[in-house]
């Protein structure tokens, strides 16, 4: 794994105080399962998007982030690698192809840029505030309808604007 990654999270963090009944929701999930899923409906330009909180708090992952796909289906993909990372302990790893993280779907990862964060993860900040260094995230990309990634040849760019790039692509 890229070693911006290999920082566990800091001694000192602390849990935020719950400032509302989602807050203790966030929390009491975090204990029973390990993660939380955080969905974002489309609004004005930025298409719909959702994000995990608790894979770098819980498993010294990063927190995994998908844009532009349908609330069940965002909800699925980040289940299912949330299993890999908390189930079977699997890191995942920026710019590799996984052909097995969902069935007939090739999916790739891609670190999200520090410039991101306060647009796509505002409640992952609140819940990471008290860290001196940012939480580390990852964006599951998914590719076009030819099965192509956004750096690979012939991969159709209207596809960006329902799957903004938030990080350097391979």
């Amino acid at each position: 794994m890229a070693s911006e990654f290999e920082n566990a999270i800091p001694n000192n963090f602390q849990l935020p105080s719950a400032e509302s009944e989602y807050d203790k929701n966030l929390f009491k999930q975090l204990e029973d399962v390990g993660w939380h899923n955080v969905h974002i409906n489309a609004e004005g330009k930025l298409p719909s998007f959702a994000f995990t909180i608790g894979h770098f708090y819980k498993f010294n992952h990063p927190e995994i982030l998908v844009v532009g796909l349908k609330p069940e289906i965002s909800q699925q993909l980040l289940n299912i690698a949330a299993i890999k990372i908390a189930g079977a302990k699997e890191k995942i790893e920026p710019y590799k192809k996984y052909a097995d993280m969902a069935e007939g779907l090739n999916i790739a990862f891609i670190p999200v840029s520090l410039e991101y964060y306060g647009e796509y993860l505002g409640y992952a900040s609140w819940f990471y505030g008290s860290m001196q260094k940012p939480y580390p995230v990852l964006q599951m990309i998914w590719p076009d309808k030819a099965g192509l990634f956004p750096w690979e040849k012939n991969y159709d760019k209207s596809f960006l604007k329902f799957q903004p790039i938030l990080g350097k692509l391979p």
